[in-house]
C-alpha cells in the first residue's frame, strides 16, 4: 500500500479527455523502448502493469527482444473519468513471473498518474531483484501531478486520457501532441 500524500496528487483541466490513436501508442512504446538500448545493465525483462500497461510492454519487450511478464496493480476502483487516486494500490503478481530477476527490469504502465502504481509494485518486486539488479519505470503517459516521475515517458499531460484499448469515451476527446521524444528524468 502506499500513501497518496507521498506520490501526488493527478492534475485535471477537465477540458475534455486526450484520446491517443493505437499509432501513437505504438510510436511512444517504440521510441521508449529505443531510449533504453545500450544502457547498462542491459534490459532483461519487460513487465506490464495490468491491464493499461499491458500492450505497450508487450511492444517494448518485442522491440527489445526480451521476456514479457506482467503484474496486477489497483488503485481505482472504477476507470470512470477525472477520479482521484486513492493512493491505496494492491500488487498481485503473476505466478510466471521469474522468481529472480537480474540486469535492469522495465516496469510499464500505460499512465503515470501519482505514482502510487509504480512505487507499490517497485516495492513488491524488492524481494526478487539480484544485488545488481535495478528496476526502471517507464510510461506512455504521466500526469503533470505525479510526485514519482517515471525514467521514461513520452507525453506529460494536465488531463484525462482515454486509451485507444479501452471502452471509447461518449463524450468529445482531443488529440494528443505531435511525438517529438522520450524524456528521462
Amino acid at each position: 500500500m502506499t500513501n497518496s500524500s507521498r506520490t501526488g496528487r493527478r492534475v485535471f483541466a477537465q477540458r475534455v479527455p486526450y484520446a491517443p490513436t493505437h499509432y501513437q501508442c505504438f510510436d511512444a512504446a517504440r521510441l521508449i523502448a529505443e531510449s533504453v538500448v545500450g544502457i547498462d545493465p542491459d534490459v532483461t525483462c519487460v513487465i506490464g502493469v495490468a491491464s493499461g500497461g499491458i500492450k505497450p510492454a508487450r511492444l517494448m519487450a518485442d522491440y527489445l527482444k526480451v521476456p514479457f511478464h506482467t503484474v496486477a496493480a489497483r488503485h481505482n476502483k472504477s476507470d470512470a473519468p477525472f477520479q482521484q487516486a486513492t493512493g491505496d494500490v494492491e500488487v498481485q503478481l503473476a505466478n510466471s513471473l521469474p522468481g529472480r530477476l537480474s540486469g535492469t527490469v522495465l516496469l510499464v504502465d500505460d499512465i503515470a498518474g501519482t505514482g502510487a502504481t509504480f512505487t507499490a509494485v517497485t516495492d513488491a518486486l524488492k524481494d526478487r531483484l539480484d544485488y545488481s539488479a535495478e528496476i526502471m519505470t517507464a510510461a506512455l503517459f504521466r500526469n503533470r501531478g505525479c510526485a514519482q516521475t517515471p525514467d521514461r515517458w513520452a507525453w506529460s499531460v494536465d488531463d484525462w486520457v482515454v486509451f485507444p484499448w479501452e471502452r471509447p469515451h461518449s463524450g468529445q476527446t482531443q488529440p494528443v501532441p505531435a511525438l517529438k521524444w522520450v524524456s528521462a528524468r
